[in-house]
């Protein structure tokens, strides 16, 4: 099998975020970590892109609400017309509350697949599962993986990096 990467282990958040800054300093930019809660800063050492997702959101809700009240004026002026009283077909007081409804369910929903997209989910294996260390059950331990691709990357140099940086076990994850 080939090599997927590295992965440390590291007993606290603190130990993960310097470990990382470190490694990205060494010039070292295909890495990834993982922990049982969100470490505040380590997505911006990891060189994480800021996202798209609420733009996404923005545009399900407004996409929504237009489809619904074109639907409404189409059959309201269009399909079935009825005056009623001598009030005009268009009375859009009463349309603009359907159409928030909907530019709400249009949010939700872009949100819903924006996020598994974003996440390039559902994933059902990650080469990090070959790893024997990974495991959330057997407590919050914090991991920081440096991908194989990497330029930098140098099997024994990368490890011998990461056990100095404090990482309590250092493992090869097979692909």
């Amino acid at each position: 099998m080939s090599l997927h990467g590295i992965i440390a282990v590291f007993a606290d958040p603190e130990a993960l975020t310097e470990a990382a800054c470190t490694m990205r300093a060494r010039g070292y930019r295909r890495m990834d970590a993982f922990s049982p809660f969100s470490v505040r800063g380590l997505a911006e050492i990891l060189g994480m892109p800021k996202s798209r997702l609420p733009w996404v959101v923005l545009g399900g809700g407004i996409l929504g609400a237009v489809l619904v009240y074109a639907l409404i004026l189409y059959s309201v002026e269009i399909d079935y017309p009825v005056n009623v009283g001598g009030r005009p077909l268009h009375s859009w007081p009463a349309f603009a509350v359907i159409a928030f409804e909907a530019a709400i369910l249009g949010a939700a929903l872009a949100g819903f697949v924006g996020m598994l997209s974003a996440n390039r989910l559902p994933r059902y294996y990650h080469p990090v599962f070959n790893a024997g260390s990974f495991s959330y059950a057997r407590g919050g331990k914090f991991y920081l993986f440096i991908e194989a691709a990497d330029p930098k990357f140098r099997k024994g140099v990368t490890k011998g990096q990461l056990t100095r940086l404090g990482a309590q076990s250092v493992e090869e994850v097979e692909a």
